[in-house]
């Protein structure tokens, strides 16, 4: 059975904000930048985890649309949703990268 998608994501959100909690705990207490710099990055998986299953499921709801609805007019409004969703999710990931490319160069 495939578990529900809302309580996959609010699992990896949890797993991320325990995490975060972590890294201002170990702020808090003045443990060595390494060890916070290894929280951080399973803060990121974790996020980057939620985030690619809340988009799958955003997909497969709007397959159902775009493919069952008898509206024409509701499968292009789908569609339109669908499609500034994908591009502002490849705006903010192209954004990350050039950014994360410039700080990466010194």
């Amino acid at each position: 059975m495939t578990p529900d998608p809302h309580s996959e994501i609010i699992r990896r959100l949890r797993c991320a904000a325990g995490h975060l909690n972590a890294v201002v705990e170990m702020t808090e207490s003045g443990k060595p930048s390494e060890q916070m710099l290894h929280q951080l990055d399973a803060v990121q998986g974790a996020l980057r985890a939620a985030m690619n299953r809340m988009i799958a499921s955003e997909v497969q709801a709007s397959e159902a649309i775009i493919l069952n609805s008898p509206s024409s007019k509701e499968r292009v409004v789908e569609l339109k949703r669908l499609q500034s969703l994908y591009t502002n999710f490849v705006h903010r990931f192209h954004h990350q990268n050039e950014v994360s490319h410039d700080r990466n160069t010194f």
